[in-house]
């Protein structure tokens, strides 16, 4: 090698046949389970990366995978045994970036660049159109499969920053004649037993979609049942791993909103509004509240002032009812992305609007004020004359 660098990547088995070996025997180590994930030794001018170690060799874990889809490439292309050896390098990497962009780089070098080229949309922002005139040759179906996979994928593991990334995948998946992406939109990836996924009864319809990430809520009759029914649906499909950022699409007949102001009046905000007045449902919302909470995960459909993390609304909803849910408020507004996310503030000036700055209301502003860019210029005001 040109460098002293001592750990390989994949550009190394091009300049040296006799490495092939030995990426080869990390393959079958981790197909069998018998490696683990290591650490490059420290060396002066390179950072640590993670690797696989064989043979005394560090191999970087973008390296292997790359290997893996370089040799299996080719007409025989075998998506089962692709998805199979991805799973196992996910389970041992997790989605980690040398995962991520190794499969991202392969969709662009396999699916898009032959067919594919750049130009620009009506406002200047670039898109991909096919190329003119009939391509020599055509991808077979494994390809395709093999990029809805990882399009899947990461839905997943990438929460909302996965939800734009897939849908480009599909886009070109499709506008090469495949039927693949239609009918993930129409039935899932599969994962989900249809009883998780789907519910039906003489009072709701739940309909939920983990490839695109979409919840379906219909209320046929507001009633405790109703909603009760709607809540089992929503917690079941958490427990069982659906996607972390996802869209509710609420509807019914009754429309109630949160006593707080700036709130988008969207399904979700509607279904959790209309659900707190049964007192019965509390410990299913906060169970829900419970599940839903995750940092750095979203609403889908909620974007720049309005983002906010699931559980947003079932929180708030409780949040009001006063000082019993105060270890859940104070859970959320310390989970709660303060970077990107504002609407916290407007819950807690509508918390001491209503019950003062009482202890609990002068933690409940100490947690939103360490965890927000800004707070609402009423609330600091109210603060400041609380004495």
């Amino acid at each position: 090698m040109s460098n002293n660098r001592k750990y390989l990547i994949f550009e190394d088995t091009k300049s040296t046949p006799s490495l092939h070996e030995i990426f080869d025997e990390c393959i079958v180590a981790i197909e069998e389970g018998s490696t683990r994930l290591s650490n490059t030794r420290n060396e002066a001018g390179y950072p640590s990366y993670k690797c696989f170690r064989i043979q005394g060799r560090e191999i970087l874990v973008n390296a292997v995978l790359e290997y893996y889809l370089f040799k299996a490439g080719g007409s025989d292309f075998d998506y089962d045994k692709a998805v199979a050896f991805t799973e196992k390098m996910r389970k041992l990497c997790g989605w980690s970036w040398d995962i991520d962009t190794t499969l991202r780089y392969w969709v662009e070098r396999v699916i898009r660049a032959p067919f594919f080229e750049q130009v620009n949309d009506s406002y200047g922002y670039p898109e991909w159109k096919l190329k003119a005139g009939e391509p020599s040759w055509q991808l077979s179906e494994s390809y395709l499969r093999f990029a809805c996979y990882i399009a899947i994928s990461k839905v997943k593991y990438m929460g909302g920053d996965g939800q734009y990334a897939a849908s480009e995948i599909f886009k070109i998946v499709t506008a090469l004649g495949s039927k693949l992406p239609a009918d993930l939109k129409k039935n899932g990836s599969g994962d989900l037993p249809l009883e998780i996924r789907q519910y039906k009864t003489d009072l709701v319809m739940c309909d939920a979609n983990d490839v695109f990430a979409t919840v379906k809520i219909k209320v046929k009759e507001d009633s405790e049942e109703a909603y009760s029914q709607v809540l089992d649906f929503l917690c079941n499909l958490l427990s069982y791993g659906f996607p972390s950022s996802y869209t509710i699409k609420f509807s019914s007949s009754e429309k109630n909103w949160l006593a707080i102001k700036s709130l988008p009046k969207k399904g979700v905000h509607q279904l959790f509004a209309n659900a707190i007045k049964w007192q019965a449902l509390h410990p299913q919302i906060e169970n829900y509240a419970r599940l839903a909470m995750k940092e750095f995960e979203w609403y889908n459909d909620l974007e720049d002032e309005y983002c906010a993390m699931p559980g947003t609304f079932a929180v708030f909803a409780l949040g009001l009812l006063g000082e019993r849910y105060h270890p859940l408020l104070c859970d959320y507004l310390s989970l709660c992305d303060g970077e990107h996310q504002s609407l916290q503030g407007d819950f807690v000036l509508a918390y001491v609007e209503q019950y003062g700055f009482t202890d609990l209301g002068l933690e409940l502003y100490d947690l939103c004020d360490q965890n927000i860019q800004h707070l609402p210029k009423k609330l600091t005001t109210l603060y400041a004359k609380r004495k």
